[in-house]
């Protein structure tokens, strides 16, 4: 099913967020203002998204939490 960015806003989730490709994330990005530099790797800017969807009270804060663990996890396998 192809990504629909109006959905997405509508009711954001980290699921979501976690199957999109670094092209839908820059869309997500780009449609909350959020600044980031093109180059950047699709982690790290979705790991802006996170921070601004929590910052912005949208998701809870919980959900950087369990994205710094999970990332700590990966990175040490």
């Amino acid at each position: 099913m192809p990504f629909n960015l109006d959905k997405f806003v509508a009711s954001p989730s980290v699921e979501e967020l976690d199957s999109l490709k670094k092209s839908e994330i820059v869309k997500v990005a780009k449609h909350y203002g959020i600044e980031f530099q093109p180059l950047m790797r699709k982690d790290e800017i979705k790991r802006y998204v996170l921070e601004y969807l929590v910052d912005e009270s949208i998701l809870p804060s919980t959900v950087l939490e369990t994205a710094i663990t999970v990332q700590l996890t990966t990175h040490l396998n």
